[in-house]
């Protein structure tokens, strides 16, 4: 088969951000298949550090502005353009959307329905968009994969029709993720935070993942506790986020906080196993990435109430008010005195236990495509 795949989002794909997840999973599945042609389209340049399979033709078709209508151009009159003249077989959609132009049989990857909340990382404009436009979506796709089960269940609360069409991926959690002997814990603490403990936000700087009531929480623990503790926050910066990070410049404590924008995955499994605890502050997210990945280095963490942390952390994380900042500093301030806290959390064990790679979910992807 001649497979299209839409694969703009790829170039925002993290591992800090968004764990890099579908990433690893498409480029697997792709791998999986060596007799089936794949054509990734990407909106502009094709990002770096992708090991593109020998079956794998990354095509830019250049997105010519950043307004609504040329988004609406590319997806509707662009894209289908290039799927007719590559005579696709099928179409993979990686960001919950398809071209309805077009006729190709498709399958949609959902990670979250967060932007049908105002709460999502694409710009407002595209979330509007996606929001207006994801039920016609849902009615075309053939399959609609999702990486959890709090993301199934926003797309039957969406649509209770797409139940049938619903394929559920196993998560996985490279072994890169692992608990850190003591030398070596001492080694990666002095590389991210000077020397000293700290709590560890994962997650791009942007409203959605509520860094400004984390840095309030912060301030408080440090204002009660008088501690060298700091806060250590992986991330890019974001449009949305510029006024976060102007505020952070002017932050009371802020050559206690620490802001990586860059880190490869290697360095992001040693932040994470040398972090004395994560906190999760984001709510809408349909896959805990962090927490899974906290849980494999043997950190604890504290999060902000949501159904995705639950279904990933269950009793292994201490839960705290989403609209008490108070909270979230007591919560925070208690583990950090408390070691038998911190024990029993440890203790716990969490219910989601992922694969350390995303080749049984790759594989799921291609029953659900073929």
């Amino acid at each position: 088969m001649q497979i299209a795949v839409n694969a703009a989002c790829l170039r925002r794909d993290m591992p800090a951000d968004t764990g890099r997840v579908t990433t690893e999973i498409i480029i697997a599945m792709c791998r999986q298949q060596p007799g089936h042609q794949f054509t990734f389209f990407f909106d502009g340049g094709v990002p770096e550090g992708i090991k593109f399979p020998a079956n794998v033709k990354p095509v830019v078709l250049p997105l010519t502005g950043n307004r609504q209508w040329d988004r609406y151009w590319w997806l509707e009159w662009k894209l289908p353009r290039a799927l007719k003249a590559l005579q696709a077989d099928y179409y993979i959609g990686l960001e919950s959307a398809l071209p309805l132009r077009s006729k190709v049989p498709a399958t949609l990857l959902v990670r979250d329905l967060s932007f049908t909340k105002g709460a999502g990382l694409q710009p407002a404009a595209v979330q509007s968009s996606l929001k207006k436009n994801i039920l016609r979506y849902f009615d075309r796709a053939r399959r609609i994969v999702v990486l959890s089960s709090t993301a199934g269940d926003e797309v039957k609360r969406v649509s209770p029709a797409a139940a049938e069409k619903l394929v559920k991926l196993e998560p996985a959690v490279s072994e890169i993720y692992r608990p850190l002997e003591w030398e070596d814990r001492e080694a990666a603490k002095k590389e991210f935070s000077g020397g000293v403990e700290y709590f560890l936000v994962t997650g791009s700087m942007h409203p959605r993942n509520n860094i400004m009531p984390v840095l309030k929480a912060f301030s408080a623990l440090k204002k009660r506790q008088r501690t060298n503790l700091r806060l250590v926050i992986a991330g890019s910066a974001t449009a949305a986020g510029a006024e976060i990070a102007t505020a952070l410049e002017t932050f009371k404590f802020r050559q206690d906080v620490v802001w990586l924008k860059d880190l490869d995955e290697a360095a992001l499994a040693r932040a994470t196993a040398a972090a004395y605890a994560l906190i999760y502050p984001t709510r809408f997210d349909g896959l805990a990435y962090p927490v899974l990945a906290a849980a494999r280095c043997g950190v604890p963490v504290v999060a902000l109430e949501g159904v995705a942390v639950r279904e990933a952390g269950g009793d292994a994380v201490l839960y705290t008010d989403p609209a008490n900042i108070d909270d979230l500093a007591e919560k925070m301030s208690v583990l950090y005195k408390d070691e038998q806290l911190r024990s029993r959390l440890l203790a716990q064990e969490p219910p989601v236990k992922p694969a350390s790679d995303w080749e049984l979910a790759a594989t799921t992807l291609w029953s659900a495509i073929s």
